[in-house]
């Protein structure tokens, strides 16, 4: 778990200060429009392209490539969009050890995605409409506001913005 959690941290520390982004075509005409300051995350689903319409109507993300794993049999779809990645990873028969050991079959994970006020807004209000509960918090010591909601496979996805 620390080395999976690692690695997606660096990425991530990666993604943001390359500057990189990642313009998305949104799927769905509703999605909340808004620009992360740069994330990526690998999560392990059981519907692979349930999970692709989940992320795609959600949130807007766009698939960016869709292939065969070449080190483990598992088929993966990268998604993209508002300087967001996320791929998603769905093993093929047998569930093989992640690393460290963890198993294979989707878990709670949380990833965080890190935007400006406005944004934070503007997704808070569509996920709302959606009747997805996204009550605020305040994180003090950080000077972050904070929600978390569940994807269709029960992972935690927490958006971040600063206090004003």
């Amino acid at each position: 778990m620390k080395t999976t959690f690692r690695y997606a941290y660096l990425a991530a520390l990666l993604l943001f200060a390359s500057g990189a982004t990642a313009r998305g075509h949104s799927s769905a005409t509703e999605a909340p429009a808004f620009t992360a300051q740069g994330a990526f995350v690998a999560i392990v689903v059981t519907d692979l392209d349930a999970s692709v319409h989940w992320y795609e109507s959600s949130l807007g993300l766009h698939v960016v490539k869709r292939g065969k794993s070449p080190r483990v049999p598992a088929e993966t779809v990268v998604l993209g969009g508002h300087n967001l990645f996320v791929e998603l990873i769905h093993h093929d028969g047998k569930q093989l050890a992640r690393v460290d050991n963890e198993g294979s079959v989707p878990r709670l994970l949380k990833a965080g995605v890190i935007v400006g006020r406005k944004d934070f807004d503007a997704v808070t209000a569509y996920l709302q409409k959606r009747g997805v509960e996204t009550e605020i918090f305040e994180d003090k010591e950080m000077g972050m506001r904070y929600f978390l909601f569940s994807d269709n496979d029960g992972n935690l996805i927490q958006f971040f913005t600063q206090n004003e």
